[in-house]
């Protein structure tokens, strides 16, 4: 023991929680006031226990298992889907029917479409039948290729779905 009388609780305490202080160099001399700070530390360590206390082990792997065993609400997700897409289309539509300019604009790109769009097609079609006629064996296998890997990977992506008879 020190020949100084020790100090108040309170005090050292508050100095603990500042981290410096005259009784907090008391304290590492004077083994009684050592005691209460470490006793004071376990009891600290023990209520951040109890206040959070840690899940059990197998929390995660109930919760994934009542999740699987839930059936998917597909007719839900279907409805919420229509609601967006008919927001969205209506949103549009009342932003064309509001501003004079978009809806000029509309009208103007549906006209050229219409006036351009046989010119665009025929050019297609030209250049389809010319890479056919000097290439046509190439082409259809690039596209088989293309279409067969792009129906494998949305199989893949999709996983055991059901049928649509049994959905």
């Amino acid at each position: 023991m020190t020949p100084h009388p020790c100090p108040d609780l309170e005090v050292l305490f508050a100095e603990l929680e500042e981290g410096e202080g005259p009784a907090l160099d008391h304290a590492a001399e004077c083994d009684a006031c050592s005691a209460v700070l470490e006793e004071h530390r376990l009891m600290e360590n023990d209520l951040y226990r109890l206040a959070d206390p840690l899940p059990p082990p197998t929390l995660v792997a109930s919760v994934m298992a009542r999740v699987a065993a839930e059936p998917i609400p597909q007719r839900r997700e279907v409805w919420s889907g229509v609601v967006i897409l008919l927001t969205s289309l209506l949103g549009g539509l009342g932003y064309l029917l509001m501003n004079d300019q978009a809806l000029g604009r509309l009208g103007t790109g549906v006209a050229s479409f219409i006036v351009e769009g046989r010119l665009f097609a025929e050019g297609v079609l030209s250049g389809a039948h010319a890479l056919w006629s000097t290439a046509g064996l190439a082409v259809a296998i690039t596209l088989a290729l293309l279409l067969l890997t792009s129906l494998l990977g949305l199989k893949r992506l999709a996983g055991n779905v059901p049928t649509p008879s049994e959905a």
